[in-house]
């Protein structure tokens, strides 16, 4: 933290034998006393030099005082001037107050003049008086750096107190020109002897150079109200917007994260920042970042067991230098989770039922709960006993379980429906599986067939020869 010089101010006033010269005045007309008040002003800060002016008992005459004026040793130039301030009768005396203030440190000898007039003569009084006005005193300083135009930064003011008293009532502001301050004033009840605090405030540049003052009030242990300030010049850049993002697929499983990596490489912080995951205009994932520092990164991950595999955007909506913005990229995200196949099915008749066994795979990399394989009705197929539907329960992946269902079908079925229902990642999906039959048409019917066909065929044709020789013979007796 930058510590402001301090200053303090220390007036000092001295009498030659203690009383005024005289330029041609009675001895019993002088200046008796001179002083400074505040007793340490500031630079800048107005002080008031009171000077009293004695007329002697002794002196049987009155004085009309016409000017009291202060200025530098040697000089010409006044520093301060009353006039017209009346008479001073003999035996009395008159405290004229005169205000100055002197904008640089340092010393300067001064000499205070009162003319006067008594019996038309007229009488100079004259009274040395040094005043030093040295650094010190509460002090205030700007730490600003660079900014960004449009972008909001926070600038740093500290008033620091070198003075061996503390100062009170504290009110410390910030303003701007060409820049936007947020809540520019801040309180303070007491600022003790060599303690400083330091207060942030929230700046926004409008133009590439803009001017900022900060001015401190303060109370001093005397009662005095002093001020005193400081400027600066922040300087900003033109705005530059550049922020980016990658995904990528992390880890493996049937649902692997996906790491999300934000890189603001612009000029001004992304604040507000927020992570979406979007297919088909849909958002599937979100999560805030809050603020991306420029220069800075940030990196998130997603677990996205409810995602399936397929192209997924993945944007970034941010704000950076009071304007919205937002950048994207594609990934192609793979997802295998839990899924059960019907493998190995065979078939036969058994006690006129149909029976069919097989076993339910699950060919993905999670594990699937609540596997229900059944028998689903259809025209002329029937679930039939014992096993209607048949509960495998739980497999792991890359693992299988046995299954056995019977049916009772008809003599005109070609196929019978299998239906096999399951969990996987929380969601419930069902497969179907039609399930060739048609070799399992009744022996019996395709045999009685074949054995009535071939003697009516051989019936026939012998029948057909008959017919023929008898018409030949029937002919050749004509």
């Amino acid at each position: 933290m930058k510590r402001a010089l301090l200053l303090t101010a220390v007036v000092l006033a001295s009498a030659v034998a203690g009383v005024g010269l005289a330029d041609g005045a009675p001895a019993n007309a002088f200046v008796t006393n001179v002083t400074v008040s505040p007793d340490q002003p500031a630079p800048g800060e107005r002080f008031t030099i009171s000077t009293t002016v004695r007329n002697s008992d002794q002196n049987g005459t009155s004085f009309e005082i016409t000017d009291v004026y202060v200025r530098p040793r040697g000089g010409t130039n006044d520093v301060a001037r009353v006039e017209n301030l009346g008479t001073l009768p003999a035996g009395s005396e008159m405290t004229v107050p005169l205000t100055a203030s002197f904008d640089d440190p340092g010393t300067r000898e001064l000499r205070v003049f009162v003319v006067a007039r008594s019996d038309g003569e007229f009488v100079r009084l004259q009274y040395p008086v040094v005043v030093t006005v040295r650094e010190g005193g509460p002090q205030v300083g700007i730490d600003a750096g660079d900014g960004v135009v449009g972008a909001t930064k926070t600038v740093e003011v500290t008033a620091a107190n070198g003075e061996d008293a503390p100062v009170r009532n504290l009110r410390l502001s910030l303003n701007g020109t060409d820049a936007a301050v947020e809540n520019t004033t801040r309180v303070l009840p007491t600022l003790a002897s060599g303690e400083s605090r330091t207060f942030n405030f929230s700046v926004t540049p409008s133009a590439e150079r803009s001017r900022l003052e900060a001015r401190l009030q303060y109370t001093t242990q005397g009662g005095n109200t002093r001020s005193v300030s400081e400027t600066r010049t922040l300087r900003s850049d033109p705005l530059r917007d550049d922020v980016r993002v990658d995904a990528s697929v992390v880890g493996s499983g049937s649902s692997p994260p996906i790491a999300v990596d934000v890189s603001n490489v612009g000029n001004a912080r992304a604040e507000d920042a927020v992570v979406e995951g979007v297919r088909n205009g849909t958002v599937l994932f979100r999560r805030p970042l809050g603020t991306v520092g420029a220069g800075s990164s940030t990196t998130t991950q997603f677990n996205v067991s409810n995602v399936s595999g397929g192209p997924l955007d993945v944007r970034v909506r941010y704000e950076t230098g009071g304007r919205e913005s937002e950048t994207t990229t594609r990934l192609d995200y793979a997802s295998n989770p839990g899924a059960v196949e019907l493998t190995g099915i065979d078939y036969e008749m058994e006690d006129g039922r149909l029976h069919i066994s097989g076993s339910t795979s699950n060919v993905g990399l999670s594990q699937v709960d609540s596997v229900v394989v059944r028998v689903v009705p259809a025209e002329n197929v029937t679930p039939a006993r014992p096993n209607r539907e048949y509960f495998v329960g739980s497999i792991p992946p890359s693992d299988f379980v046995s299954f056995d269902l019977y049916a009772d079908i008809g003599e005109s079925v070609s196929s019978v429906p299998i239906e096999v229902t399951y969990l996987s990642d929380g969601q419930r999906r069902t497969e179907r599986t039609e399930v060739d039959v048609r070799d399992l048409q009744p022996a019996g019917t395709t045999d009685e067939s074949s054995s009535l066909g071939t003697p009516l065929l051989v019936a026939g044709v012998v029948a057909l020869l008959v017919i023929v020789g008898l018409g030949t013979y029937a002919y050749r007796r004509r």
